[in-house]
């Protein structure tokens, strides 16, 4: 069966740590991979047997995923790889416009130097996926970047309703190809609100990430509309 191909496509678990989290990384890079694909049922007798673990550890992490967004419980199916439509990425950006900006806005009054270097460290990271046509790369950055502005914001709850929706963006981000043009022009915002954030201007971090996320939702339109 095909889910059980992919089931048995899994990497090697590596259970340094809590196995339920070595479960959950790994079931989550599966996810973000492609090899567990939208839709699929995460069996947790099949997953545990897979990754030689007991299902106790298994069930904890796949609810663990669902509380990310990164999966969905069915009637009569269990719980599933969530689909994210590629119409849904439009949507979720426009959710993402109201709290991307408020969290740019907070980060630029709260967030520490090494935060800013830390930021500044994977834009660099950025520019070398940009100039090396490496989509994989801009995409994994640029989660990355959303991701230590929402922390340089100190506010948990902004941080945790932000990590659902990225999740969800990535697993849309399967369904719409990233070109040259459209990574050149992230990036080149990302510069703008990484500056203002650098330079504590909480107006113009707001500013640069309001029209960021704003410029992406129509740039996904555009891709969607030439059924990329």
């Amino acid at each position: 069966m095909a889910g059980e191909a992919t089931i048995a496509a899994l990497p090697a678990l590596s259970t340094a740590g809590r196995i339920v989290d070595a479960v959950q990384g790994a079931l989550r890079e599966a996810i973000m991979a492609g090899t567990l694909r939208a839709g699929e049922q995460l069996s947790v007798p099949e997953l545990a047997r897979r990754l030689n673990v007991s299902r106790s550890p298994v069930r904890e992490a796949v609810l663990g995923l669902v509380a990310q967004g990164l999966a969905v419980e069915q009637p009569r199916r269990g719980v599933v790889v969530a689909t994210i439509a590629a119409d849904d990425l439009v949507a979720i950006h426009e959710v993402r416009e109201f709290l991307e900006a408020g969290a740019a806005r907070l980060c630029a009054r709260r967030i520490d130097e090494a935060g800013v270097e830390r930021l500044q460290k994977i834009l660099a990271e950025q520019q070398r996926a940009v100039k090396d046509h490496d989509a994989d790369g801009y995409f994994r950055t640029n989660a990355e970047l959303h991701r230590a502005i929402a922390l340089g914001a100190v506010n948990q709850r902004l941080e945790q309703v932000l990590l659902v929706l990225e999740n969800q963006m990535r697993i849309a981000l399967h369904r719409v190809a990233g070109d040259a043009g459209h990574m050149q022009a992230g990036y080149d915002e990302h510069v703008a609100v990484v500056e203002a954030i650098a330079a504590g201007k909480a107006d113009a971090a707001e500013q640069e990430m309001r029209r960021h996320i704003a410029n992406t939702i129509e740039r996904s339109r555009r891709a969607l509309a030439a059924g990329r």
